[in-house]
């Protein structure tokens, strides 16, 4: 599990991203793929992800989707 003093490897979020295509994706399912199921990650590393996603969005060639149902943050590749 990736705690938060573990560095993020890019290469392997933007692989765990690009899985998705043109699909949309939340940061659970993200993290999920990115951890490999290795287990949960609770509020602390979900909100690790988020904030990863948000801060490297335009790397990750991603944006958030608008949404009125709240939970996790919508994904879509640009």
């Amino acid at each position: 599990m990736t705690s938060p003093s573990t560095p993020i490897n890019l290469d392997k979020l933007r692989n765990a991203v690009q899985k998705f295509g043109s699909n949309t994706f939340t940061t659970a399912q993200v993290a999920d793929d990115y951890q490999q199921g290795e287990g949960n990650l609770g509020d602390a590393g979900m909100q690790r992800f988020e904030e990863l996603l948000r801060r490297h969005a335009a790397l990750l060639g991603i944006s958030p989707q608008p949404s009125s149902a709240g939970g996790d943050t919508v994904w879509m590749a640009v």
